[in-house]
């Protein structure tokens, strides 16, 4: 017997199969009966009650940098050259952004372009075009691009492909390819804007014409803003000069709108959740951002005297599919305190409109950096820097809607040269709620100053990066950071409060309550509003680090780090005495560490006390107080480095030990010079050989530095 036409042939089998068992029954037969059948619901089921596909993942691939909030859904062509025809635009601005500030320029820059001079500008992801397709842009047509180095002289995440193809592209032409450049960067690390340098080399080499020297922004002593002022100006005199544009005087422009709409219910609305933006070209380092319950805090100095370093540790285990490695960062969302929310909604008297829901939407194409329908409140409190510094073009702009005459001309006189700018900031905190204060205080004093212009000049709220404190093999499923409370000090004896520093320190004292103060004196309401629970949690990711442990434990280990660079190697040491612990066979660990005092400021010492009890003479720990009593030395980590020359050479050339640097870029230069002075005496080497040996260490990933400005 069998059946009818329209079966399939997997229904037609499994019908005579369960016909014939049925005349020859036995146990085993129904058992295998039963595992058919499973495997038959299975089958039927897949796609509807398992394996269920992402709805969403073919936005991810066709927009990788535009959030999904926004709803945009169609692809768009990577071809440069078709990009700027279809868009009638005779500038593309490309950027390659890690932090966002390279970014923010290229938006600022195409908004200036196009009000003040009528430039048609595409403003484009490096990510998000074929590099190729550079090649086919026509004469008429000109490019920037403006790229941020970090690490070790490495480009960012969006920017990998492109780099890729500047250093394997051949017979590449760009002879039609006109471009001016800019770079961001910082002096005190070795390779200071190295990415931008070598940008512009490889272009050069294809044949592409720079219009105007490559400009360089220093953030060694703040000036990144300042640098592409100045650049700016250049830029608009050769549009000027050399191009024929005529500069228009015109007043604020609005780029986006802003619409309160009371039939949105709060589930449609953004509440705090971190506005990330998915690469699918780029890296895939970080993973997706979590709420992670903190399980527990602790205050690391011995005598903090107005100075904090905080402990936390995360829990991990309600998301199973997050992890991490050894050596690995944490990015952190942080969250703006409440008294500078309340001081700026308050003169610009939007109080009643602060919970409210509203749309924001692009009026001339530029991406939306916010997320939308959201609310005042939560734009104020999680997307928005509410506590950034106000650029002094920005300053100028605000006088003109300066509420009094006094106030227009305290803002000019601020905002007048860079001179007066940097001596104005020198000695007052100007963050945008602060200066408006400062120039016309009381409630609802700014009212007449366009939402939309806050929302503009306010830059978007970005991550913080710590690294990971904990050993993937000694807590797997907790994931532990350490910082110090940045406070910067300013001539007035007042202090800029570190944003992201500051609110751990509050979530320190209190995961139970929605607000907490803090000794600073601020306040911070905890995500997500009005939900107490949510104090005990932390908005953060897992970024993917090349700062990682040798394969096998046996291999030696050098290590330097000052203050909270002894970060990862608390982990590096704790997962050595785990592996000790278990038989294996570890190599010799050897760490130099540096800080202020023994009795204040000696992060860990305990924990690497019995570390060392664990490791025995395998691990050694080398301490360097730069502030210690007055019988003692004053010594930093590379006096120590020097001074066992000869143990570090051994280790690094004789046992090919790998070597790691972590802690301030200033402190790396110094020990990267200490180390390659003390190799080449003790080889014998010149400056070639000694280069030819630490670029070879660092290909292989034996080098490596985790450092910051």
């Amino acid at each position: 017997m069998s059946l009818g036409g329209g079966y399939t042939p997997w229904e037609q089998m499994l019908y005579q199969f369960t016909n014939q068992f049925a005349s020859q029954a036995k146990y085993d037969d129904f058992a295998a009966l039963a595992a058919v059948t499973a495997a038959s619901v299975a089958y039927a089921t897949k796609g509807y009650l398992w394996a269920r596909p992402d709805p969403y993942a073919y936005k991810l691939y066709e927009r990788p940098q535009q959030s999904l909030s926004t709803g945009t859904t169609i692809q768009q062509s990577r071809d440069l050259a078709q990009r700027l025809d279809e868009e009638n635009a005779d500038v593309a601005i490309l950027w390659a952004s890690q932090s966002g500030t390279a970014e923010r320029f290229a938006a600022r820059l195409a908004k200036d372009l196009s009000r003040y001079l009528s430039v048609k500008v595409l403003l484009v992801d490096l990510s998000d075009i074929e590099p190729a397709s550079c090649t086919k842009v026509p004469e008429g047509k000109l490019a920037f691009l403006l790229a941020s180095t970090f690490g070790e002289g490495d480009p960012s995440d969006n920017m990998h492909e492109y780099w890729e193809w500047l250093h394997t592209a051949k017979g590449a032409s760009l002879q039609n390819f006109r471009y001016l450049a800019f770079g961001l960067g910082n002096s005190k690390y070795k390779h200071y804007n190295a990415v931008m340098k070598t940008v512009a080399s490889r272009l050069d080499a294809f044949g592409a014409k720079p219009l105007l020297p490559v400009g360089y922004a220093d953030d060694a002593a703040g000036e990144t803003e300042e640098h592409f002022l100045e650049w700016k100006v250049r830029v608009f005199t050769y549009f000027q000069e050399q191009l024929g544009y005529k500069l228009q005087e015109v007043g604020y422009e609005p780029s986006i709108d802003i619409q309160n709409d009371d039939s949105l219910e709060p589930i449609d609305l953004h509440h705090g959740i971190p506005n990330t933006r998915t690469n699918a070209r780029g890296s895939s380092a970080q993973s997706k951002v979590y709420a992670l319950p903190i399980t527990q805090t602790r205050e690391l100095f011995q005598d903090t005297n107005g100075r904090n370093c905080i402990h936390m540790e995360l829990d991990l285990n309600e998301h199973p599919e997050l992890k991490y490695k050894t050596g690995d960062h944490l990015a952190v969302w942080p969250v703006n305190p409440t008294v500078e929310i309340e001081r700026l909604v308050s003169i610009l008297g939007q109080e009643e409109r602060r919970t409210s829901p509203c749309h924001i939407k692009s009026l001339d194409g530029t991406p939306v950096k916010v997320p939308s329908p959201t609310t005042l409140n939560a734009l104020l409190e999680h997307y928005l820097e509410v506590c950034a510094p106000v650029p002094r073009d920005a300053i100028a702009t605000l006088a003109t809607y300066a509420p009094t005459e006094d106030a227009k001309q305290l803002l000019l006189s601020i905002s007048k040269s860079k001179e007066s700018y940097h001596e104005y900031q020198a000695n007052n905190y100007i963050n945008l709620g602060r200066l408006m204060e400062k120039a016309c205080p009381g409630e609802g004093a700014w009212k007449g100053l366009p939402l939309s212009l806050v929302i503009e000049k306010l830059p978007a709220m970005q991550p913080r990066y710590y690294s990971i404190s904990s050993s993937s093999v000694v807590q797997a499923r907790r994931a532990a950071i350490t910082a110090v409370v940045a406070d910067k000090p300013l001539q007035s004896q007042d202090r800029i409060p570190g944003l992201a520093t500051n609110y751990l320190l509050s979530l320190k004292s209190s995961t139970e309550q929605a607000a907490v103060s803090h000794p600073n004196g601020l306040t911070y309401t905890l995500p997500l509003e009005h939900q107490p629970l949510q104090a005990s949690h932390i908005h953060a990711a897992v970024r993917k680090s090349t700062f990682k442990m040798p394969p096998t434990a046996a291999t030696p280990i050098v290590m330097v780090g000052a203050g909270t660079g002894v970060a990862p190697f608390r982990a590096f040491v704790a997962e050595r005495s785990k592996l000790k612990a278990m038989g294996r066979d570890v190599g010799a660990t050897k760490l130099f560490f540096g800080c202020r005092h023994p009795q204040q400021d000696f992060i860990y010492s305990e924990e690497f006390d019995e570390m060392k009890a664990k490791l025995g003479d395998g691990f050694s720990l080398t301490t360097a107080f730069s502030r210690p009593d007055n019988k003692s030395e004053k010594r930093y980590v590379q006096d120590c480095v020097e001074q066992e020359a000869e143990e570090v050479c051994r280790l690094l050339v004789d046992e090919k030990s790998y070597f790691y640097i972590c802690g301030s870029a200033g402190m790396a230069r110094e020990v990267s010079d200490v180390v390659n002075s003390i190799i080449r005496k003790r080889q014998g080497w010149n400056e070639e050989q000694m280069k030819d040996f630490a670029d070879r260490q660092k290909k292989q990933k034996r080098w490596l530095q985790d450092v910051w400005g």
